[in-house]
């Protein structure tokens, strides 16, 4: 990587002192890549960390503690989440509940480690911890709603909806679909009134049969529906038996604080739903002869 020049100065030196500077990309266990920025010192030790107090050089034996901020990158982007939304890339990997994997970033804003990150990629539910930074202060005033916190919020789960109502022929086509609603949330941060909404994002199907979908739409009701008709979400059982229909809705978050514009929030709330029970019957055909 290509060495950059700096200018240095003391309280009381007016002639520039250089240093050589250069970025370093570092892997931290549980917290993921921090990029810092290290330089080489032109100045002897006895010149460094003074502040001018009464025309006297005295040592600062108190620099300032680092503060930092924390960031969220989102797939689902407010704006632009139907061209570039939690399902753009098919090949991605999900996490256990079907949800998008979301990044974390730790950023410096002060103090002598300023300019530093800390970033950590593929978060999943139940895997981020806090940050474990001795000697180091979150920024107080930073309104956030991180992933466990909008995951804790009591959103309601869609319905699952069928045609015929829990019943089904062998090899006919059954239809399915799902109630979903957005829903909206008024909380309280940092003394700071937030509304939240949870905005349904994706479907995820269990037919019992261990046939499984992800759906980006929940599907709508087909009043003239008939065994025959194969419908986008539907779906044809192969035997006959009682299956359980399992759904699992995923919701994206945005927020609002006191009125400000809507930021999203990373990752998404997995919420299931009561399944059904569908009984699959068989046709027989017989031959009745008349007298």
């Amino acid at each position: 990587m290509a060495m950059v020049t700096t200018p240095y100065f003391t309280g009381f030196q007016q002639d520039l002192a250089l240093s050589d500077c250069k970025e370093v990309i570092e892997f931290i266990e549980d917290h993921g890549e921090t990029k810092k920025r290290e330089c080489r010192e032109t100045l002897p030790e006895k010149d460094r960390f003074y502040n001018d107090n009464n025309d006297e050089r005295k040592r600062d034996k108190n620099p300032p503690k680092p503060l930092y901020e924390i960031q969220y990158l989102n797939p689902c982007s407010v704006g632009i989440e139907h061209m570039r939304g939690c399902h753009q890339n098919p090949d991605a990997i999900l996490c256990e509940d079907g949800s998008s994997p979301y990044t974390r970033i730790i950023r410096f804003i002060e103090g002598p480690r300023k300019g530093e990150q800390i970033i950590t990629h593929g978060l999943c539910p139940g895997e981020e911890t806090p940050p474990n930074i001795p000697d180091a202060e979150l920024r107080q005033e930073q309104v956030i709603i991180s992933p466990s916190k909008f995951r804790n919020l009591p959103i309601l789960a869609s319905k699952v909806k069928s045609d015929p109502e829990k019943f089904s022929l062998r090899n006919g086509n059954s239809h399915f679909w799902a109630d979903a609603v957005r829903q909206n949330f008024n909380i309280s941060m940092n003394g700071e009134p937030v509304r939240v909404k949870a905005i349904p994002d994706g479907w995820n199907w269990k037919y019992g049969d261990g046939t499984t979908r992800n759906l980006d739409f929940p599907g709508e009701p087909a009043p003239n529906h008939t065994l025959r008709d194969e419908t986008p979400t539907s779906h044809s059982y192969k035997e006959t038996g009682t299956y359980s229909v399992g759904l699992t809705t995923l919701f994206r978050g945005e927020f609002s604080v006191d009125g400000g514009p809507w930021q999203s929030i990373p990752g998404q709330a997995a919420v299931p739903s009561d399944p059904i029970e569908i009984d699959v019957w068989r046709t027989k055909k017989e031959l009745i002869a008349r007298d």
